[in-house]
């Protein structure tokens, strides 16, 4: 009796339901901090750190972001290099496409290399509005048969507070993503996660965590499963609190999981 007990109070690893929520909030996040000064940038506007490089008689828009000690910081001190956004713009609407393998964050890359294809759209005064959806299918050619679908979709609203400066602004993130993969042969994988994002927001004063909202991660399939609730808290320490789980996760209720979605 004594070893069940023990062996039930024994905390799973966090990681593999941890890990896709701070894809989507590393991919989101950058994406709003990025869009942010190349908008103002193009309009042109003050933005720091900000240079619009388009060539003469292009048929799409350049803007090279640099971060460092002279800049205004996406996250925190540490972070280097210059992150490329190209596309197609206008004051009222933009589709970029950014590069972020030129940045270190700490001395590490980012936890997403780039994005693609989002639109931008100023919404009122002082917001912007930035659009995600991405679906991939990948189908395995070998011996065994295999394939994968990754969807994603994400709304993210920028207050900008009506300055240039990216420090100010208010970030609120909506949306998720899922992914299957599945393979055949002789030991069959199947694995399914889910994410869901419900206004997740991150002050002006911290980019370590959203200070507000809910995320809920699901896994399923023979790779493992479970479920976990996450509440958003006021501090910034670079946590979220787990409000609720499933197996195997209940023994990480009450507890608070740190969110390494800034560096890969």
């Amino acid at each position: 009796m004594v070893l069940l007990v023990l062996a039930g109070c024994t905390k799973p690893d966090p990681g593999p339901i941890v890990q896709p929520l701070e894809s989507t909030l590393g991919a989101a996040v950058p994406a709003a901090y990025f869009a942010a000064v190349s908008m103002a940038a193009l309009n042109g506007g003050s933005a720091p750190c900000a240079n619009v490089a388009t060539p003469a008689g292009a048929s799409t828009v350049k803007v090279n972001v640099s971060l460092g000690p002279t800049c205004p910081p996406m996250f925190g001190a540490g972070e280097n290099g210059t992150v490329v956004v190209t596309g197609a713009w206008t004051p009222q609407l933009a589709t970029f496409v950014m590069d972020f393998t030129g940045v270190t964050d700490g001395g590490s890359p980012l936890f997403v290399e780039g994005i693609a294809s989002m639109t931008v759209t100023p919404s009122s005064d002082n917001h912007l509005l930035i659009g995600y959806g991405e679906e991939d299918i990948s189908v395995s050619t070998g011996s065994d048969a295999g394939g994968g679908i990754e969807q994603v979709g994400w709304v993210v609203d920028v207050d900008t507070a009506g300055t240039d400066d990216p420090t100010d602004d208010a970030i609120t993130v909506s949306g998720g993503d899922q992914s299957l993969l599945a393979v055949g042969g002789e030991a069959p994988v199947a694995d399914l996660t889910q994410v869901g994002l419900g206004d997740a927001v991150f002050n002006p004063n911290c980019r370590r965590n959203p200070n507000s909202g809910i995320a809920a991660v699901q896994r399923a399939g023979n790779l493992g499963g479970g479920w976990v609730l996450f509440h958003f808290h006021t501090a910034c320490d670079g946590t979220a609190d787990v409000a609720a789980a499933l197996a195997p996760y209940e023994p990480l209720i009450t507890d608070s999981l740190p969110l390494a979605f800034l560096q890969n």
